[in-house]
């Protein structure tokens, strides 16, 4: 590539009628930092999220729409005037800094537990399958179980609970919002004929299997313009238990792409595979060539995730493929992820054993890169310094 990565990927872009100062996004990240009994965000996200604010898009976390819709112990969510508050003060602070902000609308579905429901009701999902998952609960991880079969009446209520916490986010200050539609949360759950052996107007043909997913988009444009909406969604899972890839599912997300490319939404984000294809039905499908895949089925603003460093990302873009990179891991261990590509500085590395927990450690205590000088062979010389002093996530 005769351009140089920082180039390509520093360089501005239109996303709707947004305009972002880089083609840099952070990628939507469990964290579970909202250890509370509420879910609501608190002051060390505050601090996280600011410090990632140099990215032309933040995507939050996911994000319940409704306490139904939990299943990952220590999320926050976005359906209660204590959590909008709570939010509020995450965009109103990374809007001073000078950064965009989505957040992820997210419906766990059946991939639950009952230990996580104050009543301690089993989940819900489009069939009474298993979907064989770990679960993170308090204190742990356990396997899924069977979730009850969701009714006429319950897949309603959910349709109506996106579009609550669609008011909400707007009500919040958010910039727009992003719905989870993919990996194994709960449309997927509806696509995946796996999970979903309904015989009514939400199973069978793919159009029925798919109904929910454009019922809530739908609900969700209701409360936000078309270019302010985006969807993740594709045939990538991760393998394991029930999600695991048929002769369906390539078919099934090319109905998906094709049919939401007529609402010109914001963006769709697609996952490379995070798993081994190796002798599956999409094993053709592993690397780049998912991308390249729905490139062609999909017109508008694509960002590309999973797997991605700067100069592939830069590749990416060089060449069409996609229009905008979301980096995970990367932003994890880089508050400073903008800087570091500019100048080609080396990365910190991740610590993997606080992706999860309730404290600033391997959160916001990565440092920031501090340029002393560069050498005479234009090695990086530099020292770590931490962001800011730690700080422990309140109690609430």
């Amino acid at each position: 590539m005769s351009v140089k990565p920082a180039e390509i990927l520093l360089s501005p872009y239109t996303l709707g009628d947004l305009k972002l100062k880089n083609r840099i996004v952070m990628a939507p990240l469990t964290r579970t930092r909202a250890e509370n009994r509420g879910k609501v965000p608190n002051e060390l996200m505050v601090e996280y999220y600011t410090q990632r604010a140099g990215a032309g898009l933040i995507i939050t976390e996911g994000t319940f729409v409704s306490e139904q819709g939990q299943g990952w112990f220590g999320a926050p969510g976005i359906y209660t005037e204590e959590q909008r508050a709570g939010w509020a003060r995450i965009t109103d602070a990374v809007h001073r800094a000078g950064g965009l902000i989505f957040v992820q609308l997210w419906h766990q579905g059946s991939v639950s537990n009952r230990s996580l429901y104050e009543d301690g009701r089993a989940p819900l999902g489009p069939s009474a399958i298993n979907p064989g998952q770990l679960i993170h609960i308090k204190g742990g991880k356990v396997m899924s179980e069977i979730p009850q079969e969701m009714d006429l009446v319950d897949i309603k209520q959910a349709v109506r609970e996106f579009r609550h916490a669609a008011q909400v986010a707007r009500d919040a200050g958010f910039d727009g919002v992003q719905i989870q539609g993919g990996f194994v949360y709960l449309f997927q759950q509806f696509l995946h004929e796996i999970t979903s052996r309904r015989t009514d107007q939400y199973g069978g043909q793919v159009e029925n299997r798919a109904r929910i997913l454009f019922e809530v988009l739908d609900a969700v444009l209701e409360v936000w313009p078309s270019y302010r909406v985006g969807v993740k969604a594709g045939p990538m899972m991760n393998e394991v238990g029930a999600f695991r890839a048929t002769d369906e599912t390539l078919k099934t997300s090319e109905y998906v792409y094709r049919k939401i490319a007529g609402y010109k939404l914001s963006h769709m984000l697609l996952m490379r595979q995070m798993a081994d294809l190796t002798r599956t039905p999409i094993e053709h499908m592993s690397g780049d060539a998912v991308v390249h895949h729905f490139r062609h089925l999909y017109t508008g603003t694509l960002i590309l995730n999973v797997g991605i460093d700067a100069n592939h990302g830069a590749h990416l873009i060089n060449e069409g493929a996609g229009d905008l990179i979301a980096f995970g891991r990367d932003y994890i261990a880089n508050p400073d992820l903008v800087e570091r590509i500019r100048l080609d500085a080396p990365l910190n590395e991740p610590r993997p054993e606080y992706f999860y927990g309730n404290s600033a450690n391997g959160y916001t205590d990565y440092p920031n890169l501090t340029q002393s000088h560069l050498n005479s062979d234009r090695t990086w010389m530099h020292v770590s310094e931490a962001t800011t002093p730690a700080k422990h996530c309140p109690k609430t």
